[in-house]
């Protein structure tokens, strides 16, 4: 897999200003005149992989990295969803890029002429072209409105932006370096709470892992505000140093060795995987386990649903996970399932690298 330096990140954010899309793949720009022309795709892909929802009042363009003309995905019409084929976006064989959009609107007016300010929505999609998985994204129905608050990442990993709890819904995703980011939202007088969840790249198991910042565990409230004379814009900071950052979840990795799909249980509600998706095919999903600030908590109620009946109903033994482990679970029907440790993470490096950065 080809890899960018966090040096190389840095100057990518710098140059999405400069950056747009078109409706032909090898032209460097386009014209708000052609733009307003453009025949952009709305259609399923039969064979995409990928699903978008997209919960705002506005129909959106998509790109699979930063907004230039090789990346454009199509767009996704207001308060619908549309499966997506991204496969011949990335050369890399598999990794993780930010799926960016901006509003049908904007594009159409300003075509090239694309700033970081236009991009409404970013989200983390990890990918595997040779063992392709089901992906969803969820585009949050606040997004999109007038209010804005400036957030700023200073780290070497995403930072995604979760609201009303540490576990709430994704609200947006910003790249590493990334500052004086605009998130434009829908006014609310009794503002928001921002939590922050960091994202960084685990050698180990090849995928995604989160960690928090230990002091901000309640998360910052702020009030969003509409652009005008004499109005200050409110700017969220979050604490972003080494030894301030603390993993409270261990991963969970459930294989499932039956001839029909399941999901894992949290009590009676379904549990999402790191691809966004609650049904485990025959094969392997992962999740996070939240240890509740803690480094090591007992964990009882997890069990696998197999839909034959609530008799059948698998579950999964009390453990003791352990905060920055990964754990394997095998999944046989009729079988106890047995849990398994597979070591710790590794978290010598405190970074991401994503594709189609440029």
């Amino acid at each position: 897999m080809m890899k960018k330096t966090v040096f190389g990140l840095i100057i990518a954010a710098a140059v999405v200003i400069a950056t747009g899309c078109a409706t032909q793949s090898g032209a460097e720009s386009t014209s708000a005149r052609e733009a307003a022309k453009a025949d952009i795709k709305w259609e399923n892909d039969p064979a995409g992989f990928l699903t978008v929802n997209n919960n705002v009042n506005d129909p959106l363009v998509l790109f699979a990295g930063t907004i230039v003309n090789q990346h454009i995905l199509g767009g996704v019409r207001a308060l619908s969803s549309r499966r997506i084929d991204f496969f011949d976006k990335l050369e890399d064989a598999s990794g993780t890029f930010l799926l960016r959009a901006v509003k049908e609107s904007v594009y159409r007016g300003k075509g090239s002429n694309l700033n970081s300010d236009d991009i409404i929505f970013a989200g983390l999609v990890v990918y595997d072209k040779g063992a392709a998985r089901a992906i969803q994204v969820n585009i949050n129905q606040v997004l999109g409105g007038e209010a804005y608050v400036i957030i700023q990442n200073d780290t070497a990993m995403a930072l995604q932006i979760r609201i009303d709890r540490p576990d709430g819904p994704t609200l947006t995703t910003l790249a590493p370096l990334e500052r004086n980011k605009k998130v434009y939202m829908e006014p609310n007088p009794d503002g928001y709470f921002f939590f922050p969840v960091y994202e960084y790249y685990d050698r180990s198991t090849t995928g995604i892992r989160s960690i928090t910042a230990r002091d901000l565990a309640d998360g910052i409230p702020m009030m969003p505000v509409i652009p005008g004379p004499g109005r200050d814009s409110p700017v969220i900071n979050f604490n972003s140093k080494p030894a301030d950052l603390f993993s409270p979840f261990a991963t969970l990795i459930v294989t499932n060795e039956t001839n029909r799909g399941a999901y894992l249980l949290e009590g009676s509600s379904r549990k999402t995987n790191q691809n966004g998706t609650t049904m485990i095919n025959p094969g392997s999903e992962t999740y996070e386990l939240n240890l509740q600030k803690q480094r090591s908590l007992r964990i009882g109620g997890l069990n696998i649903d197999l839909s034959l009946g609530a008799a059948n109903v698998i579950g999964i033994p009390e453990y003791t996970y352990e905060a920055g482990y990964n754990y394997q679970v095998r999944i046989k029907q009729g079988a106890i399932p047995e849990i398994i440790r597979l070591g710790e993470s590794d978290n010598n490096d405190f970074s991401i690298q994503l594709v189609n950065e440029r």
